[in-house]
């Protein structure tokens, strides 16, 4: 293991599982998990951790986070960065509000730099959270003010509404692609972020298990849209929740992928509890 690896864990859980939020864990349009709770506090009871992988900042899942009494690790703007409990001895981590932060994407203000530039050069049309007011996030989100702030602290990432041609959505990515950026598309928006996604963070938490020389856990992985896909691929068990905005997403996986009947967290609460009675726990 490298430098960046933290300190060995002292138990191993038979299961990690790891979720996305949007669609996933909570209700595309109403952000409610209530048909979850159940399922959170069985995971919780057995010792399994719950890691929130998501598209959000860290900022928004302060609060979400506190609700769901949830203490686990867990990863913001698609990947960019890890937040670790304070016992988790990584070096290069900065301190943020008693967590660790370990980052593997880019700062947003070098993402900002580049796309305002080639946006101009390239006269590509779209408009990122740095252009929005308050008023119009809340419009594309259906956040509440407050809620709508706190997604606005962006500190890896910057989402775009894409408002030119898919050939335009082409060049622009390979242009960014050539300054190490990546673009991925979500439910909502295409996120321009670093050379990171959610997959990678869950190999580092296998590599985590994996330097205490122990069994390494099966992870499992919920989630909805194409953003998720790196995740779900490098999961033991990939589950795909189904939307009612979208289809499926396509896996390079072929074994261990459910893919369910119920939307949202009707469907994440059904599949995981499915995995947990198989798993006897």
């Amino acid at each position: 293991m490298n430098a960046q690896t933290p300190h060995q864990p002292t138990t191993t859980p038979p299961l990690v599982i790891m979720t996305d939020l949007d669609g996933t864990l909570l209700d595309h349009d109403t952000y409610s998990y209530a048909p979850a709770i159940p399922v959170m506090e069985r995971l919780k009871k057995a010792g399994i951790p719950l890691m929130l992988n998501t598209s959000k900042t860290a900022a928004e899942l302060m609060s979400l986070r506190h609700e769901l009494e949830n203490s686990d690790p867990y990863v913001v703007e698609n990947g960019s960065a890890l937040y670790l409990p304070a016992d988790f001895l990584v070096e290069n981590s900065a301190q943020n509000s008693g967590d660790q932060v370990h980052i593997l994407g880019a700062v947003r203000s070098e993402i900002l730099t580049l796309i305002q530039k080639i946006r101009v050069e390239e006269k590509f049309l779209f408009t990122g959270f740095a252009d929005m007011e308050v008023a119009e996030v809340i419009e594309y989100t259906g956040l509440s003010e407050s809620a709508a702030r706190r997604a606005m602290t962006r500190e890896f990432s910057e989402p775009l509404i894409w408002q030119d041609s898919a050939h335009q959505l082409r060049k622009f990515e390979a242009l960014i692609a050539n300054h190490g950026l990546r673009l991925l598309r979500g439910g909502r928006f295409v996120h321009v972020i670093g050379a990171c996604d959610k997959g990678k963070c869950l190999q580092w938490f296998r590599n985590w298990f994996a330097s205490a020389d122990q069994r390494v856990p099966r992870f499992v992985a919920l989630g909805d849209s194409q953003n998720d896909v790196a995740m779900l691929n490098t999961a033991d068990i990939a589950v795909i929740v189904r939307s009612s905005h979208h289809e499926p997403p396509d896996l390079e996986q072929q074994s261990a992928v459910i893919i369910t009947d119920e939307t949202g967290p009707q469907g994440w609460a059904t599949a995981l509890t499915q995995i947990l009675d198989d798993e006897q726990i």
